[in-house]
């Protein structure tokens, strides 16, 4: 397996050129990249030009790009009853897609939907299914992969109904985005890992603490890395654990990444695969 870093809590604190050198200096293979409505370098309006030239800084470091990452589906949701907001989403998920291609990125990270009480569930289920499909038939045409992940904001909770989910979608670029934090907090990672199996295209890596219902860093919370790591290996996973720190550090964002790559070389042994 690969390391990876994810830019989430270093930008825009840090500047991307700035988060590249770190990440590649703590020993990473690879770095997630957020596309941000408009903090960054990366942004909705990034240029062709513009994000060729982060690739190019990427390489200068020695790390690769294996996937791009946002929060924006979280305000813009593909499940929404509201024409509009998914509108919104979808073209965000677009012009992802469009900036992976030009990246040579192969992944880009999808929220499926957030729903809320008042939306029939069974609706929102097929919005999104409908609208990933669609975007299933641009990625694939671009050469990317859109990975969607198992969030816990009440839509998709079990390893069974995010599965049954990529089944009705039935699409061979549309696959899945394993976050373990997110899997603790509704169930347990070994049970999404056995059932989703080989659509697990790329993994967020964080740690979660049921007795204050919060993301902690990891090997600071509950989660059973021997049996996850045992779990990955009967896929068998080879593709990156991108770390994804919760919060940024108020004394040193520098030491937040080198734990986080220290922490993935121990995970990545616990696998049997040095990273």
């Amino acid at each position: 397996m690969k390391k990876g870093l994810s830019d989430a809590v270093f930008i825009p604190e840090w500047s991307t050129e700035t988060f590249l050198k770190e990440a590649g200096e703590a020993g990473f293979s690879g770095v997630e990249l957020n596309v941000r409505e408009d903090e960054g370098e990366l942004t909705l309006q990034t240029s062709p030009s513009e994000a060729r030239y982060i690739v190019r800084r990427a390489k200068a470091y020695r790390v690769d790009i294996p996937s791009l990452s946002t929060g924006l589906f979280n305000v813009y949701s593909l499940a929404s009853g509201d024409r509009v907001i998914r509108n919104q989403g979808e073209d965000i998920a677009s012009r992802m897609i469009r900036l992976a291609a030009e990246m040579e990125v192969p992944i880009v990270q999808a929220v499926p939907g957030v729903i809320t009480s008042e939306e029939p569930y069974e609706d929102a289920y097929e919005r999104s299914k409908d609208s990933l499909y669609r975007l299933g038939e641009e990625a694939a045409a671009s050469g990317v992969t859109i990975a969607i992940e198992n969030v816990s904001n009440k839509f998709l909770p079990s390893p069974l109904e995010f599965t049954r989910f990529l089944k009705d979608i039935n699409h061979p670029s549309v696959q899945a985005y394993f976050d373990n934090g997110n899997a603790m907090v509704t169930g347990h990672p070994e049970h999404f890992i056995s059932l989703l199996g080989d659509r697990i295209v790329a993994m967020h890596v964080k740690d979660y603490k049921p007795s204050v219902k919060d993301f902690v860093n990891t090997f600071d919370g509950n989660i059973n890395w021997p049996e996850m790591m045992k779990a990955l290996a009967t896929i068998p996973y080879t593709g990156y654990l991108i770390a994804t720190p919760p919060y940024a550090s108020f004394h040193s964002q520098k030491r937040l990444v080198q734990k986080a790559s220290a922490d993935l070389s121990i995970i990545c042994e616990l696998s049997g695969q040095p990273s």
